[in-house]
């Protein structure tokens, strides 16, 4: 399978699901309409960054919510307070995801065939 990015060796986890099925899920924004750059994991826009308690396999998901009032609520954090809330439709061939830290915040590696921008839109 070939992931959006690059991921290191066994990341995707064997625990994270493949998106076989439809599903909803929800990712902060920064463009409205969502553009690719809003798909980027934590080390593609920060190269050299350092995440404290992370690692490298979830520096390289992307952070997704499976409940919209989550995004609503980290919106609200400084950092996100520009951002958008935006709905994606996981569908087949998505790539995969893996609950992680909050019941509802999950990492999503997305396979690079999926038509993310096809897939989304903002809500909020």
């Amino acid at each position: 399978m070939s992931y959006r990015e690059p991921l290191p060796e066994g990341c995707p986890p064997a625990e994270a699901e493949e998106v076989n099925a439809e599903r909803v899920v929800y990712r902060l924004v920064r463009g409205h309409p969502p553009g690719l750059d809003d798909f980027r994991s934590q080390r593609a826009e920060r190269p050299q960054g350092v995440f404290r308690g992370v690692s490298e396999c979830l520096a390289r998901g992307l952070s997704v919510h499976s409940q919209r009032a989550d995004s609503e609520k980290t919106r609200k954090l400084p950092r996100f307070k520009n951002s958008f809330v935006c709905r994606l439709r996981l569908a087949n061939g998505a790539g995969r995801i893996q609950p992680t830290f909050q019941p509802s915040h999950h990492t999503w590696w997305p396979l690079a065939s999926f038509d993310i921008l096809g897939h989304s839109e903002v809500v909020t």
